[in-house]
């Protein structure tokens, strides 16, 4: 008799709601606010994409954990760019340390509110490529030994893991063996294919208009002097 393959570890909504169960009853969530199953309905993520099923999931049994909050009529998420993202948490002083991740990750940021503990680490929904899942990667940041990107991870791997259903790495941001394929593809189709690394210094500012201003002085400069005088 053959043996049937193994599907593989759970993914998606399955693994989200296996994550939820085993949270109720340990109680990981004291108060879980879910968003209405009419907002859900008209969420859209910041590239105007559905939600994929794991956040769905996730949402459909609480924001609080994520920091994140909706309006009834028109739900939208709050999006920024990832050097925005790093000024505002760890200061201006440290966007041009994180400058080699700022190029590479430059569609939008998602930020996620932090654990008690937390305090030099971030992690961040990036909406730029989904796996084949249809998960998008959560990205995480640590500030406490220089610019790390500690880590990547599929949404649904990493919600799993913040509510103690799937384990944890040594490193913020590690993933179980079982879905380190799955956090390597999105490394490939987001980044350079590294999963962890030590951002290089890039001479950037918080909102990257510093070169754009400065340019455009320039050019008002080259028609003040081409200018007839008067």
């Amino acid at each position: 008799m053959a043996t049937k393959k193994s599907s593989g570890p759970a993914r998606g909504a399955a693994l989200v709601k296996k994550a939820i169960e085993a949270s109720v009853k340990a109680g990981s969530i004291a108060s879980p606010e879910p968003v209405p199953a009419g907002v859900l309905k008209k969420l859209r993520l910041p590239d105007d994409e559905k939600l994929p099923a794991g956040l769905k999931a996730f949402l459909a049994h609480d924001a609080t954990l994520l920091g994140w909050e909706f309006d009834d009529e028109e739900p939208e998420f709050e999006p920024m760019s990832l050097d925005e993202l790093v000024a505002q948490e760890f200061g201006d002083d440290t966007v041009s340390a994180f400058g080699e991740a700022c190029e590479m990750y430059g569609d939008d940021c998602v930020l996620i509110a932090p654990t008690e503990g937390e305090d030099d680490t971030r992690a961040f929904l990036y909406v730029g490529t989904p796996d084949d899942a249809g998960e998008y990667p959560v990205i995480t940041l640590d500030n406490s030994k220089g610019a790390h990107v500690a880590g990547i991870a599929p949404f649904d791997v990493w919600i799993a893991q913040r509510l103690g259903f799937v384990a944890k790495g040594d490193a913020p941001g590690d993933v179980p063996e079982e879905y380190v394929p799955a956090s390597q593809a999105l490394a490939d189709a987001n980044g350079d294919g590294r999963r962890a690394y030590e951002s290089q210094h890039r001479d950037i500012a918080a909102g990257g208009d510093d070169d754009e201003d400065e340019d455009e002085g320039e050019g008002e400069d080259e028609a003040d002097e081409k200018a007839p005088k008067a």
